[in-house]
C-alpha cells in the first residue's frame, strides 16, 4: 500500500510538471497578419517574415515589405536560415563542411517576451544580430527565452542576408537602384529594426527603448548602424561584442569592392553588366566561387562597404567626428579572441609550424611589419608558435582596436569598456594541441550573456558555482544596460571610460572590477602607432 502511494504521488508530481512546462499557444496581431506563438515560462514568436523573400528579381535588391496575411501565421517554427556554406569552424554536430544550407526566402525574426507581457508593458527591448562573418550563422542558434524570462526584457533576433548574396556590389546594381549597390544585408537588418519600431509594441515591448546588440560581424553591424544615416531613430544603445569595428582589412569602400566583385562575377560565367545571368545563378555556385585577391588575414571577404549610400563615412572618421548616431554605447572583446582562429591557420589540427606563425604574422600586419611584431611577439616566449599567433591575434585585430573605438566614441557619448576574462570559458569547443587551453575564445562570452544553450559552442550546464556567477554579473550587466543605458546594477561602481584612465571593465570568475592595464596587457601603443588599416 505504500509503495502504491509514493507511485501515486510520483505520477501527479510528473502530471503538474508536464503542465506546468506545455507550450500554450498564443495570439499577437502585427501590422501584416496574426501571429501565433507559444507560452510556457515566456513567450515566442518564431518565423515571423519581416521583408518579402529576396529572391527572382528581388534579389540583390533592398529589402521589400513582406506581402500581407489574414489567417493565423504558424510562429511556433524557426524560418529558414539564410544560404550559406558550412564551415568548418562554424559547423554545427552533423553538418559536413562544404555543404550549402538553408535557402533565400529566409527574411524572419524571432520575438520572446516574458509570459505576462501585454501591449502596455512597454518593456525594454534588446534586438539581437547575430555573427557568422557575414558568411555563416543565423537567428536560430540564440534563445532569447531566458532572458525575457529572467530579466523582464524582450528579445528580437534577426536573420540577414549572408556572403554574396547579402554584400555584392557592382555598377549595374548600384545602377539599376539609382545610387550605390552592396549593403544588403545590412538593409535587411534596418529593414527588422523597422519593423521593431512598428510592431514590438504588440508584443509588450517599447519602440523607443530598444537598444541593438552584436557579436563579432553582429557586432561589426552594430558599429555600421551607429555610423548608418538610415538607421537614425532605430535604437536608443547598442552592444558591442567583439565587433573588429575598426580592424585591419576591414575598411573596404564601395569602389574598392566593385573592382573586385567584377573578377568574382566573370568566374560564375556572368558577365558584370548581365544582371538576369547574375540572379539566375545557383547559390551554391555563388557562395562556393572564391573572391579573388590578396586580403590581410583579420579581413572578412564579404562585410559592410563604406563610401556608399548606406555608410558615407570610414567607422573611424565617423566616430571621431562625431557624424554617427550618438547613444549610450556598451563595447567589450574577449580576453583570448585570436585562439579561436588557431584552427584556422592549422585546419588539420597539426601544430602550427614557426614558419606557419611567421606567414601568419605577416598576413596580419603586412610584410613591412611583420620583423618588428615578432620581436615583441617571438614564440619562444609563449611556448609555441600557435599561442604567439593567438595572443598577436588578439591584440591587433580586437583588443586595440576596440580601444580605438572607445577613445572615439567616448568624446561624444557615454561608452561603457568591458573586457570577458575566464581562463577556463565553457565550452564545447575543442582546443588545439598546441594551446594551453582556448582561454576566454571569441564566442566564449556568449552563452553567459544568453545563459542559455547555443548549438556547437557552449552550455550553461557546463558551468561550475564560479562562473555561474560570473554569468549572473555579465548578463546583468548586459539587461542593465538594456533598461537604462547604463550597465551598473546594485553593488557596482562601472564608470565610463574616460581616456584619459583607459578603464576598462574585467569580468572574470573572481569577481568584476576596473582594470587599468587593459592597453598595457595588449600592447596596444604598439598597435595603434602602426595604425593598419
Amino acid at each position: 500500500m505504500r509503495r502504491c502511494t509514493v507511485v501515486f504521488f510520483v505520477l501527479v508530481a510528473a502530471l503538474f510538471s508536464s503542465l506546468a512546462s506545455a507550450q500554450t499557444p498564443v495570439t499577437v496581431q502585427t501590422d501584416h497578419g496574426p501571429v501565433v506563438g507559444q507560452q510556457a515560462d515566456s513567450r515566442s514568436f518564431l518565423g515571423i517574415p519581416y521583408a518579402a523573400p529576396p529572391v527572382g528579381g528581388l534579389r540583390w535588391k533592398a529589402p521589400q515589405p513582406a506581402a500581407p496575411w489574414t489567417a493565423p501565421r504558424d510562429a511556433t517554427r524557426f524560418g529558414p536560415v539564410c544560404p550559406q556554406t558550412v564551415i568548418a569552424l562554424f559547423a554545427l554536430p552533423g553538418e559536413t563542411p562544404g555543404t550549402l544550407k538553408g535557402q533565400e526566402d529566409c527574411l524572419t525574426l524571432n520575438v520572446y517576451t516574458p509570459a505576462e507581457a501585454t501591449p502596455q508593458s512597454r518593456l525594454p527591448v534588446m534586438a539581437w544580430i547575430h555573427g557568422g562573418s557575414f558568411v555563416a550563422g543565423s537567428s536560430a542558434g540564440y534563445s532569447g527565452a531566458e532572458l525575457a524570462r529572467k530579466y523582464g526584457v524582450v528579445v528580437v533576433t534577426m536573420n540577414y542576408r549572408l556572403g554574396a548574396l547579402g554584400w555584392l556590389s557592382l555598377p549595374a546594381l548600384g545602377a539599376e537602384a539609382g545610387g550605390s549597390s552592396g549593403n544588403y544585408g545590412l538593409q535587411d537588418q534596418q529593414a527588422a529594426l523597422r519593423w521593431v519600431q512598428t510592431n514590438i509594441a504588440a508584443f509588450g515591448g517599447d519602440p523607443a527603448k530598444v537598444t541593438v546588440v552584436g557579436e563579432s560581424a553582429g557586432g561589426m553591424s552594430v558599429c555600421a548602424h551607429l555610423a548608418s544615416p538610415q538607421s537614425a531613430g532605430l535604437f536608443r544603445g547598442a552592444i558591442i561584442q567583439s565587433g573588429l569595428c575598426t580592424s585591419p582589412g576591414n575598411a573596404v569602400t564601395l569602389d574598392q569592392a566593385q573592382n573586385r566583385n567584377t573578377r568574382y562575377v566573370s568566374n560564375l560565367g556572368c558577365r558584370a553588366t548581365d544582371l538576369t545571368c547574375l540572379r539566375a545563378v545557383d547559390p551554391q555556385k555563388l557562395l562556393s566561387t572564391r573572391v579573388p585577391g590578396l586580403r590581410a588575414a583579420s579581413a572578412l571577404v564579404w562585410s559592410p562597404l563604406y563610401e556608399s549610400a548606406s555608410l558615407p563615412l570610414q567607422l573611424r572618421e565617423a566616430f571621431s567626428s562625431g557624424q554617427f548616431n550618438q547613444v549610450p554605447v556598451l563595447n567589450g572583446t574577449t580576453h583570448d579572441e585570436g585562439r579561436l582562429f588557431v584552427q584556422v591557420a592549422s585546419p588539420d589540427g597539426k601544430p602550427v609550424s614557426p614558419v606557419l606563425y611567421w606567414g601568419g604574422a605577416g598576413l596580419t600586419v603586412g610584410l613591412s611589419n611583420t620583423s618588428r611584431t615578432l620581436a615583441r611577439y617571438p614564440y619562444k616566449r609563449y611556448g609555441t608558435p600557435a599561442l604567439a599567433f593567438a595572443t598577436l591575434f588578439t591584440d591587433a585585430v580586437f583588443s586595440c582596436p576596440a580601444l580605438r573605438v572607445d577613445r572615439a566614441l567616448s568624446a561624444h557619448v557615454p561608452v561603457y569598456a568591458f573586457e570577458f576574462n575566464d581562463p577556463q570559458a565553457a565550452t564545447l569547443i575543442k582546443s588545439p594541441s598546441d594551446l594551453p587551453g582556448l582561454g576566454s575564445h571569441h564566442s566564449s562570452s556568449l552563452v553567459y550573456a544568453f545563459q542559455a544553450p547555443i548549438a556547437g559552442l557552449s552550455d550553461p550546464a557546463l558551468f561550475t558555482a564560479a562562473q555561474r556567477t560570473l554569468s549572473d554579473a555579465f548578463s546583468g550587466a548586459w539587461m542593465a544596460f538594456v533598461k537604462t543605458g547604463n550597465p551598473n546594477v546594485t553593488g557596482t561602481t562601472w564608470a565610463p571610460f574616460s581616456p584619459d584612465r583607459g578603464n576598462v571593465q574585467a569580468f572574470t570568475p573572481t569577481g568584476v572590477q576596473p582594470t587599468l592595464n587593459f592597453a598595457a596587457d595588449h600592447q596596444c601603443d604598439y598597435w595603434l602607432s602602426l595604425d593598419l588599416q
